[in-house]
């Protein structure tokens, strides 16, 4: 069945459900859950035995998450600061191209090969946080699904404080991922400005920063 796999090996067989991102395995061991974002060393896991229930406490397990979002989070800092950096270069780009005597055919290919290396980058950037966004969201479900005993009222709280710091990072890279689609969308739209300004061959001396990507703090 599509996204059932059966593993052999030497320790026996299981069963492993999903798919890129997360993953639930069921063995002889017990149960395995996994979640990770593919290209950025992230994961986080659970394993669970059939009668000894959960090999990491509660209180470990939140950690655990609390942790991996935080690292999560780092990336999303770092992607932005990329998204920044990428912001720059355009701007050098703009001004090289308004530069001199206006646009002429060889600079405006300069020009678009530029802008095509960085629409590039802004893809693969996109991407990776887009991935850290579900992630975020991930853990928050994870967190919110825990189950305590009737006398475990802190350590609900705790769970709810930690689960509610993480959603409200899912919130901010949700945003953040927006802000890059904008980009992208204004980098698409400078292209086809600067090809327009080249076919109608007049002075085109005043070329804007609309391309700009928004400061991402």
């Amino acid at each position: 069945m599509p996204g059932v796999r059966l593993n052999v090996s030497g320790s026996g067989v299981s069963t492993s459900i999903g798919g890129r991102g997360a993953t639930v395995n069921l063995s002889k061991r017990g149960v395995r859950s996994t979640l990770s974002v593919p290209g950025t060393g992230l994961s986080w896991s659970s394993q669970k035995g059939w009668s000894e229930g959960s090999r990491s406490s509660p209180a470990d397990e939140i950690e655990q998450l609390r942790v991996t979002a935080s690292k999560t989070m780092d990336a999303v800092a770092k992607a932005a600061e990329k998204v920044d950096a990428l912001g720059v270069r355009i701007d050098r780009a703009i001004v090289a191209l308004n530069g001199g005597r206006g646009i002429t055919a060889s600079k405006v290919q300069t020009f678009e090969k530029r802008m095509l290396t960085e629409e590039q980058k802004l893809s693969e950037i996109e991407e990776k946080v887009q991935e850290n966004c579900l992630f975020l969201e991930a853990i928050d479900e994870r967190l919110r699904a825990m189950k305590f005993g009737m006398f475990s009222a802190g350590k609900k709280r705790h769970r709810d404080g930690v689960a509610d710091a993480v959603a409200s990072c899912a919130v901010e890279t949700r945003k953040i991922s927006d802000q890059i689609a904008e980009t992208h969308h204004a980098m698409s739209a400078k292209l086809t400005e600067v090809q327009e300004a080249l076919e109608a061959n007049g002075p085109f001396n005043t070329i804007g920063n609309s391309a700009k990507p928004r400061t991402i703090s």
